[in-house]
């Protein structure tokens, strides 16, 4: 893991996602990107450490300039709070709504995890809600951790990954190889958790013997596979990750063939909201 994008609006929420980014980066010796995407009239990337030389012959464009030397400031500020950990952060403020924002950057940036911060609340106001989270993991091309209050680092040596049979899908490895160097960074220990569902026919399959290939095959080392039972399978892998006490919970989604349904579009959140532990989540969509 060499680069972390942590999206920010300067909130106590989005200042959640920087610190479990730090603790990742510590441990990885990644850099950190600490970016705020908003529209302003100076640019598609303003740095936090570049000057504006923009001509000022409008009030509005003074006052939006006045805007932006504040929050510069604050990111400024709040990297180097950070910085005194020894982790590499660069600031940036993108012209561009957040969605947009996000999507562009990363485009043009060799990013290898997103690290954001959420209430876990549907109808917050904050600029991180839970559905803000969805929107990045809809369109992202790596993995998105998503954190609120609450979490532990000393439970992090114990990660949940919920599984389901995917097959030929090329992705897989590289999802299982991103979790497989976080679970490093922390020495933990990957439980591969599949909820049988009622409604699937795997009579012909074996699926503790699916599961530990899709495991091998990935280069995994320190994991346990685990067949459940339970009514629900979203419940079943949040009654499993407390009973464990994971401090983790990772998910690897494919819903566009119907693989993976159980993972609807708020089950992310709906994790984060339940249970208060960070969620992983790796959409294969968006690598196809």
């Amino acid at each position: 893991m060499r680069k972390i994008l942590v999206p920010t609006d300067l909130s106590v929420i989005a200042e959640r996602g920087l610190t479990l980014a730090i603790e990742i980066a510590e441990r990885s010796e990644a850099e950190i990107s600490l970016v705020n995407f908003t529209r302003h009239p100076f640019g598609k990337t303003f740095t936090a450490m570049g000057e504006v030389t923009s001509k000022i012959d409008q009030e509005g464009e003074l006052f939006n300039l006045q805007l932006l030397h504040v929050t510069k400031q604050k990111m400024e500020d709040l990297a180097a709070k950070y910085r005194q950990q020894g982790v590499d952060i660069e600031t940036a403020i993108v012209d561009e709504e957040f969605k947009e924002g996000i999507d562009e950057y990363l485009d043009r940036e060799n990013i290898d995890l997103i690290v954001m911060g959420t209430s876990g609340e549907e109808n917050a106001k904050e600029v991180f809600t839970g559905n803000h989270t969805e929107q990045v993991i809809k369109i992202s091309k790596c993995p998105v951790l998503s954190v609120r209050d609450g979490f532990q680092i000393k439970d992090f040596n114990k990660i949940v990954l919920a599984v389901n049979v995917i097959k030929n899908n090329t992705h897989v490895n590289e999802a299982l190889n991103t979790l497989a160097d976080l679970a490093a960074c922390f020495d933990a220990h990957i439980y591969l958790v599949h909820v049988r569902d009622r409604a699937a026919d795997y009579s012909n399959l074996n699926l503790q013997d699916f599961f530990t290939k899709m495991a091998e095959r990935a280069g995994l080392r320190n994991y346990s596979v685990t067949i459940h039972n339970a009514d629900d399978q979203a419940n079943g892998v949040i009654e499993f990750a407390r009973e464990v006490k994971a401090g983790l919970i990772a998910v690897i989604k494919n819903s566009s063939d119907g693989i993976f349904r159980i993972f609807s579009n708020h089950f992310s959140d709906r994790l984060v909201k339940e249970v208060g532990r960070p969620v992983f989540t790796f959409n294969l969509q968006n690598v196809e």
